[in-house]
């Protein structure tokens, strides 16, 4: 007959026995993986520092470099870089490839706190704007395509401009230019400027013959 205190562990024994058995040792340090990460780190670092030479050259031809390479993470910060500085080249640059790898972009369009019936009418059948099946054409820097909206669709005949672009979406009695001016690294921003005719300026639709509203497009 075993002693008490050795009769009392009995229970514990097997679950003891349990944990022992399934308990693994911690994993070695990959010294290869930490390497890598170094040197993944130091790439990352160089381009973010080429991105923000001061030659403006040199931006332009790292950027360039860089979107012709599959990695996500590095196009993404080309990307960000061209659109967060002054330089107008760079942001030109940085939408034509964007143009040209993105099939859709969504504009979330910004109503007024306070709209007139003009700006209310319009944002009701402009808003869920997407542009869709985007395409550039690098040779004249025309861009092409479709919009949706939550009342509107249609083909999308547009330019690059300096620094930015100039996008006309025509349907009905509305002809509007979406106006892109303003480049905050992945905040694009701009004015949807309509010119209303027909029926729908009449008071019960817009009520005018003219609406603006800004627009903002999140690239992440």
């Amino acid at each position: 007959m075993l002693p008490k205190p050795f009769a009392a562990l009995l229970p514990t024994l097997p679950l003891a026995l349990a944990l022992t058995l399934n308990a693994t040792p911690a994993p070695a340090f990959d010294q290869n993986r930490f390497e890598a990460a170094q040197e993944r780190a130091a790439l990352l670092d160089q381009v973010r520092n080429l991105l923000a030479d001061e030659s403006a050259s040199v931006r332009l031809a790292v950027m360039e470099e860089v979107m012709k390479d599959d990695d996500p993470v590095l196009r993404s910060m080309a990307l960000e870089a061209a659109f967060s500085g002054d330089d107008e080249r760079l942001h030109t640059a940085g939408l034509r490839q964007l143009l040209k790898e993105r099939d859709f972009l969504a504009v979330e369009l910004i109503e007024p706190m306070d709209p007139s019936q003009p700006q209310a009418y319009t944002y009701h059948v402009w808003r869920e704007l997407m542009l869709t099946d985007l395409a550039i054409d690098t040779d004249t820097d025309q861009v092409s395509g479709y919009f949706n909206s939550a009342n509107m669709n249609g083909p999308i005949m547009g330019q690059l401009t300096r620094g930015g672009w100039r996008l006309q979406l025509k349907r009905g009695h509305y002809n509007c230019h979406l106006t892109l001016t303003e480049l905050g690294g992945v905040d694009l921003m701009g004015s949807l400027n309509c010119a209303i005719t027909g029926s729908t300026a009449n008071d019960d639709h817009a009520g005018g013959n003219r609406a603006a509203l800004p627009f903002r497009i999140r690239l992440s």
